[in-house]
């Protein structure tokens, strides 16, 4: 297995700026939805959390949109945050915080995703970042030098059909919790109310 810059095999870059000069400060009509570091929960997207802006849609705003299995790192942030673009992400982007990862080969970017999150991943992010008096900061030149261990495109393929896997296990598993934890809450509201109108305590 070779280990390879992280740069040679997927483009990164900052997320948008909505300040100033940025490419995302013009206000227009144009609806996106924007990615942030406190989006980015276990490693994941929560794309129905995300905040919704209105920009100017231009070749420069336009070339910020995300793709699938992008990844996204923190850039600024007061602990690194890794998360995968899932494959329905639509007219969304990133806010200047994040950096973007890109790999023209989906299997790729669930791999670097997989390495990226792991407690290996996670250690050498650490150690690239810079402290400051209140935020780490990673750019994209630095993440760009990160050494990444890269297997052979058949094993690649086999760990992105893993990954796919352990996800919609993972879905799965929180719906399933979900339902077990509004219907135990349910069945003790519905005992005590019950129990409480049998008392006399309610009319």
């Amino acid at each position: 297995m070779a280990v390879v810059r992280l740069g040679d095999v997927a483009m990164i870059s900052q997320g948008l700026s909505t300040s100033g000069r940025g490419a995302g400060a013009r206000p227009g009509s144009w609806q996106l939805g924007l990615i942030s570091g406190k989006d980015i929960e276990d490693d994941r997207v929560r794309v129905q959390a995300i905040e919704f802006i209105n920009v100017d849609q231009n070749l420069r705003t336009e070339k910020h949109l995300l793709r699938p299995y992008d990844v996204l790192v923190t850039a600024k942030s007061t602990k690194v945050k890794v998360a995968l673009v899932p494959p329905s992400a639509s007219r969304m982007v990133a806010n200047s915080t994040l950096l973007v990862v890109r790999s023209d080969n989906p299997d790729l970017g669930s791999y670097l995703w997989w390495f990226l999150s792991s407690r290996h991943g996670r250690a050498r992010l650490e150690s690239m970042m810079v402290p400051s008096a209140t935020l780490w900061s990673l750019s994209a030149g630095t993440l760009a030098e990160l050494e990444v261990p890269m297997p052979e495109l058949p094993r690649l393929f086999l760990i992105a059909q893993l990954v796919e896997a352990s996800e919609q296990a993972y879905a799965a598993a929180t719906e399933a919790a979900a339902i077990r934890r509004d219907s135990i809450r349910d069945h003790i509201i519905s005992h005590l109310l019950a129990s409480e109108h049998l008392n006399g305590g309610l009319p």
